[in-house]
């Protein structure tokens, strides 16, 4: 068997075991507790009881769990209802039966026909090949969560009651079918895509679509409802495709899975065309876009861990403050900076001063209103800073 085809989960090789063999009974605890308490929608608990585990120190679902308990009710809908769907990956932490093994048998021959591409996939050893696929595989996450019963069961599921009631519209994301789009444009605020195959236009919430993918672009997702203007969004950030394969699944949105497994059998598709960087919960962007601000690709890898470089990225977001136009243009940058963890409370009292006081204000204007949070904490630390603050 060639080794792009060697199965990942024998006994010795298995990711969940290795990972499980590193953790003490602390651990286990703390896992336990963290799980109870997102099956209660208490992402506060959960965030720290995941955190006490020292290999999740840096975990994206921490990530995901701080910005949930950070922002509490502040958080709009769509993003409440985007975490609860992150949270039917986590299932088998609730002590239910895997789904693994349905994802393995239905999606993963549809997604890697001719055998799992580990550099493409950028695994160096057999243990990371299942971790990075559930983790990163945008076709894997769609079925598993919808296609295959994810989000029904969680919706079932009596113990996840607290977890359901954090969220609206789960029922209505539960039934969007899938859709192939042409991106039209984006100013921020609205992004416009076209249906690949009529052409009929439609008006999503904007979370950055055009960071990342030009316009002119196919893309496919799911379109989902929201409370916020213009009534919705992408339920996860698009996958680019191509224009036939676009059409083909928006004339037929059912046969989604069939048309990339022929497409894919046929070699139509580019190796690991569905396995993406991490996934920003607050944007339809990759995790730390925000390095846009310094250069950096949007859709790759930082050179350097984040934390050495969000010192870097706020002067460079503060600077921008000059001229609104420029704020408007990268607001879901700044954005994702500010609710990133990379931006800790010492970076953010560096730059609250006086002289960054009209920035911060430019700021909290501009940006969307869970992120401009932040910009009012600095706003408030500089006032707290002067005689004329602390008098008042």
């Amino acid at each position: 068997m060639s080794r792009s085809r060697k199965s990942p989960r024998s006994p010795s090789t298995h990711p969940f075991r290795s990972v499980a063999s590193q953790m003490t009974m602390d651990d286990h605890v703390a896992v336990e507790e963290s799980a109870a308490a997102e099956l209660r929608g208490d992402w506060a608990t959960a965030y720290e009881r995941h955190r006490a585990v020292p290999m999740f120190a840096q975990s994206l679902h921490g990530g995901h769990l701080r910005v949930m308990a950070d922002l509490g009710e502040a958080a709009p809908d769509w993003l409440r209802t985007r975490f609860v769907t992150t949270l039917v990956r986590r299932w088998e932490v609730y002590g239910q039966p895997r789904r693994a093994g349905r994802v393995l048998q239905h999606v993963v021959p549809v997604v890697y026909p001719h055998g799992i591409p580990f550099a493409a996939i950028g695994c160096d050893h057999v243990e990371q090949v299942m971790t990075f696929i559930f983790g990163r595989d945008w076709v894997l996450r769609q079925a598993d969560t919808y296609d295959l019963g994810g989000l029904s069961d969680l919706l079932h599921l009596p113990a996840a009651a607290g977890m359901v009631a954090t969220a609206s519209h789960l029922a209505a994301w539960n039934r969007a079918p899938m859709g192939g789009y042409r991106v039209v444009g984006a100013d921020g605020e609205v992004a416009v895509v076209a249906d690949a195959e009529t052409g009929e236009e439609v008006e999503l919430l904007d979370l950055g679509l055009t960071h990342l993918h030009e316009v002119g672009t196919h893309v496919l997702g799911r379109v989902v409802p929201t409370s916020s203007a213009p009534g919705r969004l992408f339920d996860w950030r698009a996958l680019p495709i191509d224009g036939r394969t676009a059409a083909a699944v928006a004339r037929h949105p059912e046969r989604w899975l069939k048309i990339l497994a022929a497409r894919g059998a046929s070699r139509a598709l580019p190796e690991a065309y569905s396995h993406l960087t991490d996934t920003s919960l607050t944007a339809d962007l990759p995790q730390h876009a925000w390095g846009a601000l310094l250069g950096q690709p949007v859709d790759e890898d930082l050179p350097r861990p984040p934390r050495s470089l969000a010192a870097d990225a706020l002067r460079a977001a503060l600077g921008l403050a000059v001229d609104e136009a420029d704020v408007r243009r990268q607001r879901h940058l700044v954005a994702e900076l500010l609710l990133d963890e990379a931006l800790d409370a010492r970076t953010l009292a560096r730059f609250a001063t006086s002289k960054h006081r009209t920035a911060w204000q430019t700021l909290a204007r501009e940006l969307p209103a869970y992120a401009a949070r932040r910009c009012d904490e600095a706003l408030w630390m500089i006032d707290a800073s002067t005689t004329e603050g602390l008098a008042g």
